[in-house]
C-alpha cells in the first residue's frame, strides 16, 4: 500500500529526515513515534503529498507520487487520502453535515450522494443527531469525530492522523482509538498516526520510532 524508499529531508542546515524507508500493508494501523522534533509531522506530510522530500520516493497504491505534478497531486491527495489532525480545522460558520459533505462536493459535485454519505458516516460516528449542530456547540470528542467523517467522506485508502487524541480527554481519546480500529475492520483502510500516547502505538499493529531523522524500529 505504501512504499518509503530512502527519503530525505532537510531545511537548511537542519536534517530532518535521513534515509528514511519502510513499506506499510493495506489494512494495517501503524503508528509512528518519537521526541518532539524528531520528524514525525514532516514525515507525514511527505507521505500526505503536503510536503516534499529533497530526495527518495513515495509510493502509494503502485503510483509514484513523487512524480506528479500539483494538479495531479491535489487530485490524488482528495481522491486517495484523508487527513485528521490533532485540531480538527472545522469551518465554525458551516454546521457539522456541511463540513463533512464539502470535499466530497468539491471532488464529485454531486451535493445530494454526498449528503446521503455524510449521513452515513455520521451515523457511524454515532453523531448523526449533531448533524445541523455548528463546531461551536459540539464537545471536543464530537469535533473528532466530525473531522473523521470528512476525512473519510471520499473513501480514501490511507488515513493519515496527526496527534489526533492531543486535545481530548483520556475517555474520548480511548473511544477514538477503538473507533480507528472499527473503522479498519469495516473499510479495510490503512491508518498512520502520529501519536505520543504509548497505550495507543503498543495497540497499533506496528509502530514506526523517529529518532535523529531515522527510523529506529
Amino acid at each position: 500500500m505504501i512504499e518509503v524508499k530512502n527519503i530525505y529531508k532537510s531545511y537548511g542546515n537542519l536534517h530532518v529526515l535521513q534515509d528514511i524507508s519502510f513499506e506499510i500493508k493495506q489494512g494495517e494501523i501503524v503508528a509512528v513515534t518519537g521526541a518532539s522534533g524528531a520528524g514525525k509531522t514532516t514525515l507525514l506530510n511527505i507521505i500526505g503529498t503536503l510536503d516534499k522530500a529533497d530526495k527518495g520516493q513515495v509510493i502509494i497504491n503502485n503510483r509514484n507520487i513523487t512524480t506528479l505534478k500539483d494538479k495531479e497531486l491535489s487530485l490524488f491527495r482528495n481522491k486517495e487520502i484523508g487527513f485528521v489532525f490533532q485540531f480538527h480545522y472545522l469551518l465554525n460558520e458551516f454546521t457539522a453535515l456541511e463540513n463533512t459533505v464539502m470535499p466530497a462536493v468539491l471532488y464529485k459535485g454531486n451535493k445530494k450522494e454526498a449528503t446521503q454519505k455524510a449521513m452515513e458516516l455520521l451515523d457511524l460516528l454515532s453523531v448523526a443527531d449533531k448533524c445541523n449542530n455548528f463546531p461551536s456547540e459540539l464537545s471536543g470528542g464530537e469535533q473528532q469525530r466530525i473531522a473523521i467523517a470528512r476525512a473519510l467522506i471520499n473513501s480514501p485508502s490511507i488515513v493519515l492522523a496527526d496527534e489526533p487524541s492531543g486535545n481530548l480527554d483520556s475517555k474520548n481519546s480511548q473511544a477514538l482509538f477503538d473507533l480507528f480500529f472499527l473503522l479498519r475492520e469495516k473499510f479495510n483502510q490503512t491508518f498512520v498516526i502520529v501519536t505520543h500516547s504509548e497505550l495507543f502505538a503498543d495497540k497499533s499493529d506496528r509502530k514506526l520510532i523517529i529518532s535523529d531523522g531515522k527510523i529506529t524500529e
